[in-house]
């Protein structure tokens, strides 16, 4: 083990002594004893195995810990003055969706410089030459929803270029990308490094950087800091680390097709609001074999994994378990044969204790032998009484695979059961897949890592292009060379290099051409209705107030008038769809019928009306008015919601908040995360469902609300942590987070005359309608 290198003509740009990050409410640091320091243009890899607290290392240097994330930070982390100050240190995460604040390309590139306070003139300049520094060749108001993987990470880094970042940290930038996207990644570190940009790089599979890393600090099991090693010591090293465990592993197992199939997948097509996913599937899974699904981010192979175990419907043909249609099976008899493992672990999480998870049910202080032995196997019985969802990214994919190992199936899908995982705890996990397929058992696990395919597979499946593109051999697969091209299988283990006739940076380039053939360059401008166009503040209050009147309507009469007002404003002037609102508000319509059955079935009468008995109810004419006015004049208000959503810029009435309102902007982006969090709610209740039916806990239908309310909530509040996080990374914090003038504006919405002359010309009618 080498020391840290000593640093001599020029001082570092980080340097760190005896360095400790502790966090809230833990009595063990997470990471202790780390002493090294980090040269201006140096590229240095943090490696260490997972939850070795390499994350909880970079957020302190970056400032993240304690700002944002409670904890404390122990020993000297002194930053030169260069990157000391907001925006010079750009982070980028390791999952594309957590760091992203905004909509739209050019929207997330200004956000940083807006914290920053650069004129807004001289942003559009800045967002293009960012955009063309990381070969991102698509409009600067493109939605950047639909891009794939690789292309998210290529945006964070233009982010951070465009704010003029001295210091990158790259977060496992790679570990949910298809091949080709991390080839991107890794091209787009190779050239900030030829620009001169310091890096500290967080990767578990980066063999690949090695060529353009000039050293490497390693943490160990616990956090501790093990040294500081040239490039060449740590190829040694893991050289040596790599044989020793190679020698451990259990040997694949043969290809066993039995003639006897567990899964069939008969005519298989899924569709999407319209957009079709993949089509025509036909292909079965033998008893005994290991099927690797492959292909780009966005293929639907999460999707397919999904429709094998009975979790998502078809829209067309069948998936069969030993020759039985899986959805005309019970949950319970289903998930007996078949055991499901989802890409994001948090969401198969039922218990705030990682033994309560493995247990299946609150132990409190009393933890069973086996419970201990099982979390041990899997490197996790130190953290027993611990939450699962304060584990590490790898810690909660391995205790997720845990969980799923105390079943008995016949069947075992997994979404990238190796994620986030060092050599080590990977090699853990898939020897327990290789015990699994030796008793008999089938195995498939959709993966972007091709050494795991080539290695383990017995049966390769590649979807792209929304068919099923290849069925077969591995050893076959490697030869085709057209299917590789077109699934973005190009291996990303060739080391970065700009030798040769092909520059990394042209390879990049190339690919995000190919990434884009799914994304408008030019994103189509639909005409404003003439409430679209008001200034969104001014629309809001003026809703508000509506909504306020129709609530005081105390008779058929106002509630009439007001209801007219209302119709005209969606229909007439908000250009709403009748068709499309009454799909989306149908669930609430719902409601409301059950209400004003309530209403007219339990409603106490005054004397002189007349009731029905019927049953246990107390049925009359005066509950059922009662209800309905009720009804109508709260719907009234569900209108002009709606009506707000569908004709309001998120970004333009956020931007208007701080800019007209003078609303600190801390609240203003608070209000528009939870706009975000409302646009996710249909997908997580989706999901929450279909990971507790896996569990055998979906419960009856009616009480789901209550059930679903708790983990609902916890992930609202984790995904606001990450927005967070992300946004205190590109300067959101300080004046530009606490002072409506703390900081620019990229967008500019002005508050014109006529908007406020509009909204209190509404008013007005109301008022009128509401006292006439």
């Amino acid at each position: 083990m080498s020391q840290p290198l000593p640093v001599q003509g020029e001082s570092p740009l980080i340097s760190v002594r005896d360095l400790a990050v502790t966090y809230d409410g833990e009595a063990n640091p997470s990471v202790r004893g780390c002493t090294f320091s980090v040269r201006r243009g140096e590229c240095v890899l943090l490696a260490g195995p997972s939850g070795s607290g390499k994350s909880t290392l970079a957020m302190a240097l970056a400032g993240i810990i304690p700002r944002s994330i409670e904890g404390v930070v122990s020993g000297e982390c002194w930053l030169a003055p260069s990157v000391a100050k907001p925006g010079k240190i750009g982070y980028v995460f390791q999952d594309p969706e957590a760091q992203f604040c905004m909509h739209h390309v050019d929207d997330e590139i200004a956000f940083g410089l807006e914290n920053l306070q650069v004129s807004r003139d001289e942003m559009p300049e800045r967002i293009a030459q960012a955009l063309a520094a990381v070969h991102l060749d698509v409009h600067p108001h493109a939605a950047h929803a639909r891009f794939s993987g690789g292309m998210k990470q290529k945006l964070a880094i233009a982010c951070a270029l465009a704010m003029e970042s001295e210091l990158f940290i790259f977060d496992e930038p790679t570990a949910n990308l298809d091949p080709a996207s991390t080839r991107m990644v890794f091209s787009m570190i190779s050239e900030l490094r030829k620009q001169g940009k310091t890096l500290l790089v967080i990767e578990h599979k980066y063999e690949a950087l090695l060529p353009v890393v000039d050293r490497v600090i390693a943490l160990g099991q616990n956090g501790e800091q093990e040294g500081v090693f040239s490039t060449d010591e740590w190829c040694r090293r893991t050289r040596h680390e790599r044989k020793v465990r190679m020698q451990q592993e259990i040997p694949p197992a043969p290809a066993a097709p039995t003639g006897e199939a567990a899964l069939e997948l008969c005519d298989l097509s899924l569709t999407y609001g319209g957009t079709k996913v993949w089509a025509g599937i036909d292909a079965q899974v033998g008893r005994g074999e290991w099927i690797a699904i492959v292909g780009p981010n966005g293929a639907g192979k999460s999707s397919l994994l999904e429709t094998m175990a009975g979790l998502r419907r078809p829209t067309q043909g069948t998936v069969r378990f030993s020759g039985k249609p899986v959805t005309s099976m019970s949950a319970r008899e289903r998930y007996s044969h078949i055991a499901y493992g989802f890409q994001n672990p948090e969401y198969q999480f039922l218990y705030e204790q990682v033994a309560d998870e493995m247990a299946g049910r609150v132990l409190g202080d009393d933890m069973p032998e086996d419970v201990l032995d099982a979390l041990a196997a899997f490197g996790l019985a130190e953290h027993a009484h611990a939450s699962p969802y304060a584990l590490s990214q790898g810690q909660k994919r391995r205790l997720s695979v845990a969980v799923m190992m105390r079943t008995d199936a016949d069947v075992w899908l997994f979404d990238e059961p190796t994620y986030g995982q060092d050599p080590a705890s990977e090699a853990q996990i898939l020897n327990r897949l290789l015990q699994l397929q030796a008793s008999g058992k089938s195995i498939v696990t959709v993966t972007h890592d091709m050494e795991l395919v080539q290695k383990y597979a017995t049966r390769v499946w590649v979807l792209a292009e929304g068919e099923l593109l290849y069925d077969g051999a591995v050893s076959e697969l490697l030869e085709r060379q057209d299917i590789l091209q077109r699934a973005h299988l190009l291996d990303d283990i060739l080391p970065v290099t700009d030798e040769g006739p092909e520059s990394s940076a042209d390879f990049a380039l190339e690919e995000v051409r190919g990434s884009l053939q799914h994304v408008p360059l030019q994103p189509s401008l639909q005409r404003r209705s003439p409430i679209g166009k008001w200034h969104p503040d001014v629309k809001a209050l003026t809703l508000l107030v509506t909504a306020v009147v129709c609530m005081c309507c105390w008779s058929f009469d106002q509630v009439g008038r007001l209801w007219v007002l209302v119709l005209v404003l969606a229909f007439a002037l908000g250009w709403c769809q009748p068709g499309k609102m009454m799909k989306r508000l149908s669930p609430l319509v719902i409601v409301y019928v059950i209400y004003l059955w309530a209403f007219a079935a339990n409603a106490a009468t005054p004397s002189g009306y007349r009731y029905v008995h019927w049953l246990w109810f107390h049925i009359s004419w005066y509950g059922l008015n009662q209800g309905l006015l009720v009804v109508l004049r709260t719907f009234a208000t569900v209108i002009l919601a709606y009506m707000l959503l569908v004709t309001t810029d998120g970004t333009d009435f956020m931007v208007g908040l701080s800019q007209s309102l003078r609303i600190v902007p801390t609240m203003s982006y608070g209000m528009m995360a939870g706009m975000g969090f409302l646009g996710r709610f249909g997908h997580d209740i989706e999901t929450f469902r279909m990971a507790r039916r896996v569990r055998g806990r979906e419960g009856w239908w009616i009480v789901r609300p209550v059930t679903y309310a708790l983990p609902l909530l916890s992930q609202s509040v984790r995904i606001s942590e990450r927005l967070a996080i992300a946004m205190e990374a590109r300067g959101f914090h300080g004046d530009p987070a606490n002072r409506w003038n703390g900081r620019t504006y990229y967008r500019h919405v002005a508050l014109r005359t006529r908007d406020i002359a509009a909204g209190g010309v509404t008013v007005a009618i109301a008022l009128v309608l509401w006292l006439v």
